[in-house]
């Protein structure tokens, strides 16, 4: 018996989406509504709808309303990073200069503006409500990036430095860039000039220079004291 033949969609007729078609129209719906709404206001049937899909393709991609929301955070922290890597500190001068090019890079991911910035909103609206994802991205995505800054930051300490004063000192640069963001309302009342064009590269050169100065008086004092 002959199989029948798959009857041809109309002339003019737009293609059905691909899986990964769908897949990525998911994702970007899912961000613009956690975005707006946060993770618990955030219903799967809007975020289908906006994506012109149905709600079975969502446990269908990525197993459900969390797991889709990991997986934006993910997209988001993974897509800026890409933007704005850390430079490979072995090919740079030495640790100053590969202090300077990270905080530029981190201050970047903070504040960079395009239509697709969702990474700082999503990244406040996490931190003041922390979810079960929180724990996943930080192990996966955001410890990696710490352990690289902690690296030019015991460079700059010398050997004296311990790990707990490594990891203090390190999330201190990484405090003087999220205010930046968090506290964006309060310095644009303060220092409106702050987010200005070229403002952000001499935020990052004021950060790397104030903090340079604090690990190097740091490191005389643990070689002092270990005299």
């Amino acid at each position: 018996m002959p199989k029948p033949s798959r009857t041809p969609p109309p002339a003019g007729a737009a293609p059905l989406p691909s899986r990964e078609g769908t897949r990525a129209a998911l994702l970007d719906a899912a961000t613009a509504v956690f975005v707006e709404q946060g993770y618990d206001l955030a219903r799967v049937r809007d975020i289908a709808e906006r994506a012109g899909a149905n709600v079975a393709a969502i446990n269908y991609h990525f197993g459900g309303k969390e797991a889709l929301y990991l997986e934006v955070l993910r997209h988001q922290a993974g897509e800026r990073i890409e933007r704005y890597p850390f430079a490979d500190a072995a090919q740079l001068a030495g640790a100053e200069q590969a202090l300077r090019a990270a905080v530029t890079a981190l201050l970047s991911r903070f504040l960079a503006e395009d239509q697709r910035a969702f990474v700082a909103k999503l990244l406040m609206r996490e931190l003041l409500s922390p979810t079960p994802a929180l724990r996943t991205l930080v192990a996966d995505v955001i410890a990696p990036q710490f352990r690289q800054l902690s690296a030019i930051v015991a460079r700059l300490l010398g050997p004296k430095a311990d790990t707990e004063t490594v990891t203090r000192c390190t999330l201190s640069i990484v405090s003087q860039c999220m205010f930046y963001l968090f506290a964006r309302p309060l310095v644009e009342q303060l220092a409106p000039h702050s987010y200005d064009s070229g403002g952000p590269a001499l935020l990052a050169t004021h950060i790397a220079q104030f903090s340079l100065a604090a690990l190097q008086a740091r490191r005389r004092d643990l070689e002092a004291g270990d005299a």
